[in-house]
């Protein structure tokens, strides 16, 4: 399938006279930052109204649903850039982000004439371990201090939850101090980037709000900068009697007077593939002709996303054999920061004259803007697939823009939706605007129902969990107590009956064999992987350092298992720490000798009898095993494992799949196929995954009606 999208244009403030700002007449924005020929005001109507709503506003949420590349960021630092004491607190969701951020806040500081030293502090967990360990301090103790002292504050959204629920504590101090200064001090908080998370994190942090509307002594604002909120998620925020607002910018697809060019027009083809790494193969001369002749007089760029790491290093192993005379880069999750900070200083080197391809993980999904004319990528979530277009057309001075978007043969109905809402411009070959095709993509790729089912099966059982953290401290219970009384109101207007019921299920589940672990899960903001490991990749020159899930590495790589001592005395030379690979949340260490050419089956069993699994149903799994990994299988065997098993035909070997095709789980999701010792299968998922699949479990009603066999009589 084949389209050309129009460039885009966004339309500038246009009435300094009247400027939500309050300028009359003379820009406050213009003595800092240069207005395009003809205008009076740099800034576009989205971050005029942006800023503004912060500063004057009446809402509580704020979604900027600007374009990608317009400059959101901007909008929402306005106020903290113009007004010295307005306190921003930004929440970004990797550290690549935290870090891109940080040096994107230091040129606004420059800008306007601040002193970045004195306002701007960054944290995320490893930069947190090492400030405890120089100060001989506490996280606690590190995070009250970066809160109190920074009006600017660049963190993640795990650390704000991990605040939220009381996670962080001092003998020295109550352990309700913590959140109060998190929601007293800032005046802001920013989610950004948030489309990139689920259902999970989405409500998660609506729990969240709710605490910190019912702690602060003022009102404060939550601003989310990303693409359009589900309208499920406006009617929770309506119901729990958060006002909000939607800010879109104003746009046009021709050179208009008013209007400043933001991406310019782009050729793009969406094709179906089995294997993305076959097709960048298949189509490496097309992929060089891009490189070599559409750039114009600057030297090629080009860009490839995949989903998954090891998609990555086989499509860098298999181009730089094919297109020897391009340089092809790798950007992934075994990349650090020093090799990725390199990396973008060579794409930004303008007397280079090789072109350059990169390829890469969802690691540059955000935080990360690269010069580019082409750029082939995965589909993902609908949010995330407008992100990574939203890449393309950037900036100017190439001849021609191309983009391939591949879909998978696993997900046959993202193509054929995509064909159906675009009929009418597919059979005229006309030119289709970037906001119609968001909405086919919106259409095609979203499942709005499963974000709904999950936050009605498991939200009210989050609240409790966060109330049940604030009754945790037994010494300041009293004191708490008239808070947990606001919020159980207020948790009851936002999730209805469901919650006082919940309450008796959350302490219920302490008392059952399963409970614990659904409530660590539910307690989790990004929830972890129960078979995460560390990694020694020992498969090139360069050795690198990273965890990854288990299940998702071996059909890919060929690994051996080692003891910590024998990871850590690789992994200190290269500059990682004991605090970089927290033991806890890891089932072990491995070597990555080499990665397959060619993906190995999984065949994962467990032990157990069909009479002593639950299907349908959270249970723990135990005695996993994985063949062809004896020693694996027995540092598995006596850990349990959060999972949610659902029968089907043993006699097919693909039937899991049954279930993947009924419920349209994107690409990423976590399904495996399991057999029992009685020689039954059944598809089966865990941790996060797992939840999700309880909630939809109405929709696999007849699959959960059929019984497993046992051999006992």
């Amino acid at each position: 399938m084949k389209l050309a999208l129009y460039p885009l244009f966004s339309q500038l403030n246009p009435n300094a006279q009247h400027c939500p700002l309050g300028c009359a007449g003379q820009c406050k924005v213009s003595t800092y930052l240069t207005p395009p020929a003809g205008a009076d005001c740099p800034l576009s109507t989205h971050q005029v109204e942006t800023a503004a709503e912060l500063l004057f506003g009446e809402a509580d949420v704020i979604f900027n649903c600007s374009a990608t590349g317009d400059g959101k960021t901007l909008g929402a630092s306005l106020p903290s850039l113009l007004d010295r004491q307005f306190r921003f607190m930004g929440l970004y969701p990797t550290i690549e982000l935290v870090e891109d951020q940080t040096r994107q806040q230091r040129q606004y500081h420059q800008d306007f004439q601040l002193d970045a030293s004195e306002r701007i502090d960054r944290l995320y967990g490893e930069e947190l371990s090492r400030r405890v360990s120089e100060e001989e301090s506490s996280r606690m103790v590190e995070l009250m201090v970066a809160i109190k002292t920074k009006p600017i504050l660049l963190t993640n959204p795990d650390i704000f939850h991990l605040i939220a629920h009381y996670r962080y504590r001092d003998p020295a101090y109550g352990t309700a101090e913590l959140i109060c200064l998190l929601a007293e001090f800032p005046d802001v908080w920013v989610f950004d980037e948030f489309h990139i998370f689920g259902p999970h994190e989405e409500t998660a942090a609506l729990n969240i709000m709710m605490l910190i509307r019912q702690m602060q002594t003022r009102r404060k604002r939550f601003l989310f900068t990303s693409a359009t909120p589900r309208d499920s998620f406006l009617k929770q925020l309506q119901q729990a009697q958060l006002q909000f607002r939607q800010i879109q910018g104003t746009y046009c697809h021709q050179p208009t007077v008013g209007y400043r060019p933001i991406l310019q027009g782009v050729d793009l083809e969406v094709v179906q593939t089995e294997d993305v790494v076959q097709w960048l193969d298949a189509n490496a001369a097309q992929l060089r002709q891009h490189l070599r002749e559409d750039g114009g007089e600057r030297p090629g760029r080009g860009l490839v996303v995949l989903n998954a790491i090891a998609k990555v290093h086989q499509a860098v192993s298999s181009l730089c054999d094919r297109l020897p005379d391009i340089d092809i880069v790798e950007i992934s999750g075994r990349i650090d920061r020093q090799e990725r900070e390199t990396i973008r200083a060579r794409l930004a080197d303008e007397t280079a004259t090789r072109p350059v391809l990169v390829i890469a993980t969802s690691a540059v999904d955000v935080g990360v803007d690269f010069q580019i004319h082409l750029l082939v990528f995965e589909s993902s979530n609908a949010a995330t697939t407008i992100q990574r277009l939203g890449r393309l057309g950037r900036h100017p001075g190439f001849d021609q823009y191309h983009a391939y978007l591949l879909t998978s043969t696993q997900t046959p109905w993202q193509l054929e939706r995509l064909q159906e809402d675009l009929a009418p411009e597919l059979t005229t070959a006309t030119p289709i605007s970037r906001d119609r095709f968001n909405q086919a993509l919106e259409h095609s790729l979203e499942l709005p129902q499963a974000f709904d089912d999950y936050r009605r099966r498991w939200g009210p059982l989050q609240a409790q969990g966060l109330l049940a953290q604030i009754a945790e401290d037994k010494f300041t219970r009293k004191v708490s107590e008239p808070l947990r009384q606001r919020m159980s109101e207020s948790f009851h207007t936002l999730w209805g009956d469901r919650f006082p019921s919940s309450r008796g299920q959350w302490y219920s589940l302490e008392h059952s064999p399963v409970g614990p672990a659904i409530q660590e899960e539910l307690l989790r903001f990004r929830g972890g992987s129960a078979l995460q490991i560390a990694v020694w990749d020992d498969s090139s020159p360069q050795k690198r350092f990273y965890t990854y899930d288990l299940l998702r590495l071996l059909p890919v790589a060929d690994i051996e298992l080692i003891d910590r001592e024998a990871f850590f005395n690789q992994a200190r030379p290269q500059g990682f720490s004991t605090s970089s690979f927290p033991e806890r949340f890891l089932r072990g260490y491995v070597r990555l000798r080499e990665w397959r050419q060619e993906r190995a089956p999984l065949d994962l069993s467990t032990g157990s009898t069909a009479g002593e699994l639950d299907c349908c149903q959270l249970s723990q799994l135990r005695h996993l095993r994985i063949s062809q990994h004896l020693d694996l299988s027995r540092q598995l065997s006596g850990q349990a494992v959060l999972c949610f098993l659902i029968p089907v035909n043993k006699h097919n070997r693909r039937s899991h799949w049954t279930v993947f095709l009924r419920l349209k789980l994107p690409p990423t999701f976590g399904l495996y196929r399991l057999n029992d010792a009685d020689g039954n299968s059944y598809a089966c998922a865990f941790d996060r995954d797992a939840l999700l699949l309880e909630a939809l479990k109405p929709r696999l009603a007849d699959l959960c009606r059929r019984r497993p066999t046992s051999l006992i009589f």
